[in-house]
């Protein structure tokens, strides 16, 4: 006996010599019994019997004196309702089963033999009609197999062959219309050990309209398939031995064609068109191996061109596509050309011209697929650009032009008006660059190097030609002695450069030809002695600079050539002793500065000499 925690009995066994013998027992903690079972000798034999806790039957049966099922074995639900019954002779399932619903209504009646289903099975609904009614042999689906939905309308026949599906299956909508019918092979296997589809298949709407038709052949589309929608054509394909081969076509929901393809073994070989829903032709062409050959077209949809395209008359081996050959064109929607041009064995030939509102707004030159020759820009017929072509490299010299018809400034413009010329070798800007104003007089010339700004570099007056500027590019940088020039010739300044910094002398001068300015410059910065002369000659001031700051004895002058003003600078900031003069050369005005400010006593005069004011800082 073994016992739960709470003291009542658990189990009751019994042996006989250390073997099972005898009624055993298991408990519910309530004390109902669980389970009785009998053995004789360590076998099971005799009655079997589980209940749940409330002790109602749960399983019962009866085992031989082998220890093996015998005869009738029932199942039950908790309320007592027929679970299932089964049938056993010496342990193997022989005879009847039957199952149940929770309500008690059949839901399974069947028969074994040899532990295996065997003959009719049924099968039923909960409302207690026939679901599915079927045959085995040897425990797989043998012959045919017919379901029912709850109003007892048939909904699937299927046919089996030791539990393969074989020859015609047939499912069908709730209303009992045909939905689909299927057909396999009856008497050779595929690779997957399975019947291949074989024969017409065919698929149905709800309302029996076909949807789809088509014939197998040993697992393969083979011939004729046809799909509809809503009863009205969709497409017919032809099929051989499992690749597309001979017309296809397919159709809008409007029943209106809208494409008509033609295969040979899976791929597209021969002529291919296709439609636009109102029935206008979309494009047109010829196929070889799914590939496009020859002339192609497409079109808008009001049936103007889109596109010309002449392909090769074979593929090479490995390409996606035919090269193009021959002639290319291309429209935009409203009919206006967009670009054309040839091909020769896959590359561009010839002279290709690109349009706009069907003006010309480019023409290029092409030789073995590369940009060689003249090449021309456009915008509303007038020029923009014009140039040569080496090789995909822009080459000799390019001229720039204004476009435009007009400038407010100056007027109507002549078609052709320069705007810049440029010189260019490998594709890159080398020699003179020069620009031109509108009436095509040269305002300024640049010179390059493989592309950087190097060389004489020089600007003109547009008045007259006359030399405004000049001097020397390293490299994109300012570097040499740079001159400038007034619009008569005379020189307005000179100044030393190094990399792109005022290095060196620096002269300026006024338009009468008088020096203004002379100074001494390094890396950029004042350093030294800095003059500035009036225009009539005389001195204005003279200034010591200490790496572009102010450091030194400074005097300034009036216009006369008399002494204004004298000290010293500090880093920028007047400092010490400090004189002032008035023109007549009276003195003015003497003191000190500390850093820039006024320090001590200060006295000034009148300009004939008298004191006149002292202050203290």
């Amino acid at each position: 006996e073994r016992f739960f925690s709470s003291g009542k009995r658990q189990a009751l066994e019994t042996y006989l010599n250390n073997l099972r013998h005898g009624v055993w027992e298991t408990y519910h903690e309530n004390g109902t019994v669980a389970i009785r079972q009998e053995y004789a000798n360590n076998h099971l034999s005799g009655r079997y019997l589980e209940q749940n806790s409330a002790g109602q039957i749960v399983t019962e049966g009866e085992y031989n004196t082998q220890g093996e099922r015998q005869g009738a074995w029932r199942s039950f639900y908790d309320d007592g309702t027929p679970n299932s019954e089964i049938h056993f002779e010496a342990g193997v399932h022989n005879g009847k089963a039957l199952s149940y619903f929770p309500s008690g209504q059949l839901a399974q009646q069947a028969t074994y033999k040899n532990n295996h289903l065997d003959g009719e099975s049924l099968r039923y609904h909960e409302n207690g009609n026939l679901y599915e009614k079927e045959r085995y042999q040897d425990g797989q689906l043998d012959g045919l197999q017919v379901t029912y939905n709850a109003d007892q309308v048939v909904i699937a026949e299927s046919n089996f062959k030791l539990g393969k599906l074989a020859g015609e299956q047939k499912r069908y909508f709730d209303d009992g219309k045909l939905k689909q019918l299927t057909n396999y092979h009856t008497t050779i296997l595929a690779d997957n050990g399975q019947y291949p589809l074989h024969g017409i298949q065919e698929q149905y709407d709800s309302e029996g309209r076909l949807v789809e038709k088509g014939n197998f052949k040993q697992g393969v589309k083979d011939g004729l398939f046809t799909r509809y929608r809503q009863g009205e054509m969709d497409s017919e394909e032809n099929w051989l031995e499992g690749e597309r081969h001979g017309k296809q076509t397919r159709y809008y929901a409007t029943d209106k064609l809208r494409s008509i393809d033609h295969y040979e073994h899976g791929k597209q070989t021969g002529r291919s068109e296709s439609y636009f829903a109102d029935g206008t032709l979309k494009e047109r062409g010829t196929r070889l191996n799914s590939v496009w050959i020859g002339k192609y077209e497409s079109f808008y949809e009001t049936g103007l061109p889109r596109e010309v395209i002449h392909y090769a008359s074979t593929v090479d081996e490995n390409s996606y596509r035919a090269k193009f050959h021959g002639h290319y064109a291309r429209w935009f929607g409203n009919g206006d050309p967009s670009e054309t041009g040839e091909y020769i064995d896959g590359k561009k030939s010839g002279e290709w011209l690109a349009y706009n509102q069907g003006l010309v707004t480019r023409k290029q030159t092409y030789l073995d697929g590369k940009l060689n020759g003249e090449y021309a820009e456009y915008y509303n017929g007038r020029r923009r650009v014009t140039g040569l072509y080496q090789d995909n490299m822009k080459t000799g010299v390019w001229t720039g032009y204004r476009y435009q018809e007009s400038d407010p400034t100056f007027g109507t413009i002549a078609e052709g008006n320069i705007l810049r010329t440029s010189e260019y070798a490998n594709n890159k800007l080398h020699g003179k660059r020069e620009y031109f104003d509108f009436k095509q007089i040269r305002y300024r010339s640049e010179s390059y190097v493989e592309g950087v700004q190097t060389g004489p570099y020089a600007e003109y007056y547009v008045t007259n030609g006359q030399l405004k500027r000049q001097g020397e590019m390293i490299k994109n940088v300012q570097t040499g002695l740079w001159q400038g020039w007034f619009e008569d010739g005379m020189q307005s300044f000179s100044s030393e450069l190094l990399t792109g910094q005022q290095h060196g002398k620096h002269r300026e001068y006024y338009a009468n030809g008088q020096l203004k300015q002379h100074a001494q410059f390094e890396k950029g910065k004042l350093n030294g002695l800095l003059t500035q002369y009036y225009q009539t000659g005389k001195q204005e001031y003279q200034e010591q600079w200490l790496k572009g700051q102010k450091e030194g004895e400074a005097s300034y002058f009036h216009t006369n050539g008399k002494l204004a003003e004298k000290g010293s600078y500090l880093r920028e900031r007047k400092e010490g002793l400090w004189l002032n003069y008035w023109p007549n050369g009276e003195k003015r005005s003497e003191g000190s500065y500390i850093s820039n400010r006024q320090s001590g006593d200060w006295v000034y005069y009148d300009q004939f000499g008298k004191l006149i004011k002292t202050e203290h800082h």
